[in-house]
């Protein structure tokens, strides 16, 4: 009996040393207790820590927490080790320390472990000590070259009464006297003997142990005086945006510094000392316009230099792919002609009619081997087209666009086919013409002068003239490289009565108003054989010629190309009178590849708000030609800051018609017209040109007379203010 209880009590030692293994705690933290040390204040300070299953069998742990008086300055970082560790295996994970308080801060890790009735308490220790300081911003940011020592506010956090400020240098650093103010304030000064020369200067902050130490750096800008701009983003604005916000950028801006508009403040921010935020409001850029932008410093600070800003004419363009040799346009008809060479497939040798309106191409007409120069006359009868494939000149018959005469042109002195290089009809005759006649591809040439297909006995054969244009229907006036020709006019051709050399000068010239304007910016006045002055057009850089196109009725001469008020490709609208830029219309889209260069020819002018040109674009052999058509009111209609009053008419001439004659022009004579006058004819606007306040001409064409009756004439000024006139009745026969 003594035996069996022996083994019952064995037993039974058994059972309750199982039972105390299953209640011993498996689990071994490390480190134990969990310090951190000292740490500054508000900043933290990492460690792992791991907790090792000591059994062999697998361990789960249900819940890992943070307890205790200081328990918010101690935090877990990344996954915990909840859930199960396997027999013999170690878990890793992270704990912060971020002491909320400076001193002594503990709490307490709370590990709860399935099947142990306690939690397993590991202290947390560790010790806040003097925060890092931080800089969030300097008062001034940046101090005038030779200034005397100069007193820094330091705006930030973590500052203490004890904290220092030091001027970083690249070998030594150098204590400042510092002077506490608050935790998020101290000043420090700055020695003149630092301010003698521009650059930048950076301050830190130091704060002593326990814990403290040095924060990052903020950079003190040494500006001189005198600012400078050096570009504005945006380029240019277009002309009717609301209100926009621009970057001023340059050098030696200083806090307070205020962008100036054509003299008048705007509001800025300022950035830095390289960077200003300039906001033009929604009046000023209402308008196109040169602007004049400087930067001005607070005192003792200077004004910049001014730099140009454009506030551009908004502008609608239509480009067409059409190799145009040529363009005219026909105010009768309201569309535009341009002559396309063979290389252009189907529709090569023919004449295209485009609606420059719509940019539609209304049809092509065929006219000949290699059509190149175009003319039309005054009253649009006939368009006269020179065929370069067959050295001849093909007049054909508008509207319809069916051919009338061929004249040919021989052959030049050298035997080689000669052709029309250029070609100017009489304003007072439709058949009379003058031709300009060269040998491909050589130079000089013949001025011949024809009515019809006869050849007049009289021509000039130099200086030579490769473009044309009549004054009138005695005079006309040749140009070629630098040199302007006067030639009198006759029914037996023509004679060479003046010549100028040197003082028009550019690829082309343009004649308006009696003067001569030469595309590299001369106006010159042939009657008093004297420079009017000269328009700043610049000179073509980038293989883009300047073109100019005066218009003395509305006092505007534009230039296209690159000036030296648009840095990118354009066109600059001139006082005509006073030769003053006005502004600017954005054609940068045309020539936004690099790596192609533009050129452009035959520059016209084409209704009331449209402008056209041919531009080649494409280099080493490889170009391509396109029609760009281009309409913008603002541009070739002076911007009115007075409302404009309401037309009155009193007179037409002629003040009848017969009906079934051609096209005609009709002056009108009365008040208050402006550029931009509309002129109806039975309530249908009709093609017409601003003359004077006094005058329009209107092209009537055929099919408006086609019928006796009567005509409802009228003009319509435009907004601001405007109307519309009295109503004129013209008489159809």
């Amino acid at each position: 009996m003594h035996r069996n209880l022996r083994v019952a009590l064995v037993c039974a030692c058994f059972a309750l040393t199982g039972t105390v293994a299953l209640a011993a705690v498996p689990i071994v933290v490390f480190p134990d207790p969990i310090q951190f040390g000292i740490v500054p204040l508000n900043s933290y300070s990492p460690l792992n820590v791991y907790l090792t299953n000591t059994t062999a069998n697998a361990v789960t742990i249900s819940n890992i927490s943070i307890s205790g008086t200081n328990s918010s300055s101690f935090a877990f970082y990344g996954f915990t080790c909840v859930g199960t560790i396997s027999g013999n295996q170690t878990c890793q994970m992270g704990m912060t320390f971020t002491p909320s308080a400076m001193g002594n801060l503990s709490a307490n890790l709370l590990i709860t472990v399935t099947g142990v009735s306690a939690a397993i308490s590991i202290p947390l220790q560790g010790t806040g000590g003097n925060p890092i300081p931080n800089i969030t911003s300097l008062s001034p940011p940046a101090i005038y070259l030779n200034s005397p020592t100069t007193t820094v506010v330091i705006n930030g956090s973590g500052f203490l009464s004890s904290s220092l400020a030091y001027l970083q240098n690249s070998n030594t650093n150098t204590a400042l006297l510092t002077t506490f103010v608050s935790a998020t304030q101290i000043k420090a000064q700055i020695p003149d003997t630092a301010l003698s020369s521009t650059g930048t200067l950076y301050l830190y902050v130091t704060n002593p142990p326990p814990g403290g130490g040095s924060g990052g750096s903020a950079s003190l800008q040494i500006v001189s005086p005198e600012p400078a701009i050096g570009n504005v983003s945006p380029g240019s604005i277009v002309a009717g945006t609301p209100s926009e916000l621009i970057l001023v950028n340059g050098q030696n801006f200083m806090a307070g510094a205020t962008v100036q508009w054509n003299g008048t403040k705007v509001p800025t921010a300022y950035l830095g000392p390289t960077q200003l935020q300039a906001q033009p409001t929604t009046a000023e850029l209402a308008t196109a316009g040169i602007v004049q932008l400087s930067v001005k410093n607070p005192s003792p600070g200077t004004i910049s230099p001014a730099f140009t800003f454009n506030v551009t004419y908004p502008v609608n363009l239509t480009i067409l792919d059409l190799p145009a040799n040529d363009l005219v346009w026909d105010p009768f008809a309201q569309v535009i002609y341009a002559s396309l060479p063979s290389s252009y497939g189907t529709n090569g040798n023919t004449i295209a009619v485009i609606n420059p309106s719509t940019g539609a191409v209304t049809g092509f007409f065929f006219a000949g081997s290699e059509p190149t120069a175009l003319a039309i006359d005054s009253t649009s009868k006939y368009l006269y087209v020179g065929l370069n494939g067959s050295s001849a000149i093909q007049r054909l018959n508008l509207p319809a666009i069916t051919p009338d005469i061929q004249i040919s042109l021989g052959s030049a002195q050298n035997g080689g086919p000669s052709v029309a290089t250029s070609m100017a009809v009489s304003p007072t005759s439709s058949h009379t013409f003058a031709v300009g006649v060269n040998e491909i591809g050589c130079c000089g040439g013949t001025l011949e002068f024809f009515t019809d297909s006869t050849k007049l006995s009289n021509s000039v054969t130099s200086p030579a003239m490769s473009q044309l244009v009549f004054a009138s229907g005695t005079t006309l006036y040749g140009y070629s490289s630098g040199t302007l020709s006067q030639v009198t006019v006759s029914s037996t051709g023509g004679t060479l009565a003046k010549q100028w050399n040197g003082l028009v000068n550019g690829n082309t010239f343009q004649y308006s108003g009696g003067l001569v304007f030469g595309s590299a910016g001369e106006e010159f006045n042939p009657a008093t054989g004297l420079l009017q002055g000269t328009f700043d057009v610049g000179n073509a850089c980038c293989n883009i010629n300047t073109q100019v196109l005066p218009n003395s009725a509305l006092n505007r001469v534009f230039a296209l190309g690159v000036t030296p008020f648009f840095n990118s490709f354009g066109i600059t609208s001139y006082d005509l009178t006073h030769f003053t830029p006005l502004a600017v219309a954005s054609l940068d889209e045309l020539s936004s590849n690099s790596f192609n260069s533009v050129s452009t020819a035959k520059f016209i002018q084409w209704g009331t708000n449209g402008l056209g040109f041919i531009l080649t674009s494409g280099c080493c052999g490889n170009t391509s030609s396109q029609i760009v058509l281009l309409q913008s009111p603002g541009l070739l209609l002076a911007a009115s800051k007075t409302s404009n009053s309401t037309p009155a008419l009193m007179s037409s001439k002629p003040t009848t018609a017969s009906h079934g004659t051609g096209n005609f022009r009709l002056t009108l004579r009365g008040s208050g017209f402006v550029p931009g006058s509309m002129v109806t004819w039975n309530g249908k606007a009709r093609s017409a040109s601003y003359v004077s306040t006094n005058e329009m001409t209107v092209y009537v064409p055929a099919a408006a007379i086609a019928s006796a009756g009567t005509a409802k004439i009228a003009i319509k000024n435009p907004a601001p203010g405007g109307g519309t006139s009295n109503a004129l009745t013209f008489t159809i026969k």
